[in-house]
């Protein structure tokens, strides 16, 4: 218990410090791409500032002040000029003053008349400031009088800045992969520590299980022996019925972590014949019957299959019908009732085995057909069992073209329903 503990506190601050890296990572990188583009912000704003002041030195205007330049947009640059422009001159002035600051990254020019929102020119520069391209409406004069104002947009900004912090995108994949590789292992040891935690339950589950019959055996045959000559027909018959009930129990349980080892290799090899499913049953409940009687319960059974033949190995089938008791029997508190019914349907038999136990709560039904699965495992025997018969049900099942289905609500018992085909 402290080793567990022990290590789940030692997962938990690994995750939480994993976290906060990831955390670290992601403001570092978002605090590196604020600069860069503050960086670019500053450039673009500088270049801008000296292109209006040189094209109001072209028109001779040193009065005027230069007015701030509106974001229109991450990556738009909006400069209300209000003078009249040349557009060959500005397509001049601006190329000279992007090369001057190193700006290189592909942008579109627009001009705005007089009208608020009226686009009067404007061109796409695919190669930034080496670009050769000319204006989209190139042929149409600008009204020599008319105030204008331009704006700069540069549609790949924000690919450009990430391109350049190759560093920052490096150490983040890095980190991803680090994580990822983390998670793996982390999910991997979870499942070794699980996996080790069941085996060592079943160990002591199979020691438990094996231990109680091979006792009463024991314990049956000393009496038998000790009383051979003195004691009477009836209390013979008695402990006679112990020893041949807890070897078939005993039997059983062998019986089922085999069968279920073979499953799971795909080693198991059926023997199919034509069997009668109503006499398989009938045989099974006659050697139930002593068990559910001992407990003073009562099993019925109704067989109203009219074509209750089917292509199966009749050794597994009445396993599963012997495991399924097992279980309704188990896990009815008071006095066992079960009844059993076979009913057929367009195509084959429907059998069913339904208790009136404590039933399965709807959030764990999806696991009892697992694998070493049970309600309240570990140490506790107050329901007996390794955790291996309801998978061994299924796969048998299954290895016969069947299909298995489970109706069941907390204290109102447990259904569950075997279909086959039939011959």
């Amino acid at each position: 218990m402290k080793k567990r503990r022990m290590f789940s506190i030692l997962l938990g601050a690994a995750v939480l410090a994993l976290a906060g890296l990831l955390v670290l990572q992601t403001i570092w990188f978002r605090s590196a791409y604020n600069v860069e583009e503050q960086q670019f912000d500053n450039k673009v704003n500088l270049a801008i500032r000296a292109l209006t002041d040189d094209l109001l030195k072209a028109e001779g205007d040193s009065a005027s002040v230069i007015r701030p330049i509106v974001k229109k947009a991450t990556n738009a640059y909006y400069v209300d000029f209000r003078h009249a422009l040349s557009y060959n001159i500005l397509d001049s002035l601006l190329r000279k003053n992007f090369a001057r600051h190193d700006i290189d990254l592909p942008f579109e020019l627009t001009i705005y008349g007089a009208q608020p929102g009226t686009i009067v020119l404007g061109n796409y520069y695919s190669l930034g400031a080496t670009s050769k391209d000319h204006a989209t409406c190139g042929s149409r004069a600008l009204p020599a009088s008319t105030p204008m104002d331009f704006m700069i947009t540069f549609p790949g900004k924000r690919a450009d800045i990430v391109g350049g912090m190759k560093f920052w995108i490096l150490s983040a994949i890095v980190f991803l992969v680090v994580l990822s590789l983390f998670a793996f292992l982390v999910i991997d040891l979870m499942k070794q520590k699980k996996l080790s935690e069941i085996r060592t339950d079943l160990m002591n589950n199979i020691t438990h299980e094996l231990q109680t019959p091979i006792a009463n055996i024991s314990i049956a045959s000393e009496v038998l022996r000790a009383g051979t000559g003195k004691m009477d027909e009836h209390k013979s018959l008695h402990y006679a019925n112990i020893i041949y009930e807890e070897n078939r129990r005993l039997k059983f349980q062998v019986e089922q972590v085999l069968q279920t080892a073979l499953c799971e290799k795909g080693q198991l090899a059926l023997i199919k014949t034509e069997v009668n499913v109503n006499t398989l049953v009938e045989e099974v409940i006659r050697n139930f019957q002593l068990r559910v009687q001992h407990r003073q319960g009562q099993l019925n059974c109704r067989l109203e299959a009219t074509k209750p033949v089917v292509l199966a190995d009749a050794f597994h089938l009445a396993n599963i019908f012997y495991s399924l008791l097992d279980n309704a029997d188990k896990y009815s508190p008071d006095k066992p009732d079960i009844v059993i019914t076979t009913t057929n349907t367009l195509s084959g038999i429907l059998i069913a085995i339904a208790d009136k136990g404590i039933g399965i709560r709807r959030d764990v039904q999806r696991y009892i057909f697992d694998k070493f699965y049970r309600a309240g495992t570990g140490n506790m025997h107050d329901v007996k069992g390794f955790g291996l018969g309801l998978t061994y049900v299924q796969k048998i099942v299954q290895a016969h073209q069947g299909k298995i289905s489970l109706t069941s609500e907390p204290h109102q018992g447990s259904r569950f329903e075997l279909y086959f085909e039939t011959c």
